[in-house]
């Protein structure tokens, strides 16, 4: 395997991505504050994470088609705008109508930084893929535990959960101001364009499309809810319950950083499958906590399997779609996003029926499913690599 290497074009990648993390994770710690704030009941405090998944899987569906009007550069940067301009809208927002359609916009915008940022990744690094793109989770990480932290470290000083997500804006404006004529990529030639709009991505990237959108869904009913369920079973404050899910971000961190380094030598589905364990081993220890320490220590084995199953699970889907990678990041996204828009939302339903901890067992469900897609998938690899030579 040639030597990996991150030029600039990659940090900008990365940071970018870390940025848009940031604000992907924050309606799942921002909905115990809006809750309070607002009276909301479990299911309409869920249309906020709801709200960020429908944006983002429009503009799944919508990357392709700007990439080729724009180009990728005006894009990014137009996209990364818009992603910005909503999150002050959440900041402002006092009724749920308002806060709901701020973050719709901000998934509108944060989808297309991450289909256009994951396509550049994709295509820059080529067969490397895989490093690029569990390093960009790395950074995703990171990011992701700079948000459990800022959030308690605004909870200590009272200066408010609006704090940590308008002092984020920074970056992209730093970024920006210091890369704005970096060439992103225009992605390829435009014959290239015009050839592409008539080649159907292999019916095998649907399944592992699939795959993605299972593990997807555990990931971000944890995401969503981890900090309500610790509240409920571990009788935390709000602010206590958001301070806790350090463990998970943290594990997600851990593992990322772990499965950046195996990628540069194993095969990213065997390493799928092996996160699908941990994970699962996590979830058996955080379900029953009724301690803090327990509940920490099961979030962080969670989030040590669960972090590597979007990385390695893209790339096995784009690798099923040689040469088309906007369009395979694309439909990724709006394949995850979908079921980001649906199970989190299904989940605060099912615990206004029942019980948040009852709902939560959706978790190994979507996990369990997942790993019998890519099992399938994976034996029909041979023939889907034959299927997408002819699928042009």
């Amino acid at each position: 395997m040639s030597t990996f290497r991150r030029d600039r074009l990659t940090w900008t990648a990365y940071v970018m991505l870390a940025w848009f993390a940031f604000l992907q994770a924050s309606p799942g710690l921002v909905v115990p504050h809006l809750r309070e704030e607002l009276d909301l009941s479990y299911a309409t405090a869920g249309m906020h994470v709801a709200a960020f998944a429908a944006g983002s899987a429009l503009a799944g569906w919508l990357s392709p088609l700007l990439e080729r009007s724009l180009g990728r550069r005006r894009l990014l940067w137009s996209a990364a705008a818009l992603l910005a301009a909503a999150a002050v809208g959440l900041t402002g927002g006092g009724r749920v109508e308002e806060t709901v359609g701020a973050v719709l916009l901000m998934g509108l915008g944060g989808g297309l930084v991450l289909a256009t940022l994951q396509a550049t990744l994709s295509d820059h690094h080529g067969a490397q893929r895989t490093v690029a793109l569990a390093e960009a989770n790395v950074a995703a990480s990171v990011s992701y535990l700079a948000l459990a932290g800022a959030f308690a470290a605004a909870a200590a000083l009272d200066a408010g959960w609006r704090t940590p997500l308008l002092l984020s804006l920074l970056v992209p404006a730093v970024v920006f101001g210091v890369n704005r004529r970096l060439d992103i990529g225009s992605g390829p030639a435009a014959a290239r364009h015009r050839h592409s709009r008539r080649c159907r991505l292999p019916a095998a990237f649907y399944g592992a499309a699939g795959v993605l959108m299972c593990a997807t869904a555990a990931e971000w009913c944890v995401t969503a809810w981890g900090a309500s369920f610790i509240e409920e079973t571990v009788h935390t404050s709000a602010d206590t319950g958001v301070a806790l899910m350090g463990g998970f971000f943290g594990g997600v961190l851990v593992g990322r950083l772990l499965g950046s380094r195996l990628a540069r030598s194993h095969d990213p589905g065997r390493l799928f499958l092996g996160a699908l364990g941990v994970a699962l081993a996590g979830f058996a220890v955080l379900w029953p906590a009724t301690v803090s320490a327990q509940a920490v220590v099961g979030l962080a084995l969670l989030g040590v399997g669960v972090g590597n199953l979007y990385p390695m699970g893209l790339a096995v889907a784009v690798a099923l779609a040689p040469g088309q990678a906007a369009a395979a990041s694309g439909r990724a996204v709006l394949a995850t996003s979908a079921s980001v828009l649906l199970a989190p939302l299904a989940v605060g339903a099912l615990a206004d029926l029942t019980s948040l901890t009852a709902a939560m067992g959706a978790v190994p469900t979507f996990l369990g499913l997942a790993a019998a897609g890519l099992l399938a998938t994976s034996r029909r690899r041979a023939v889907a690599d034959r299927a997408a030579e002819g699928a042009c």
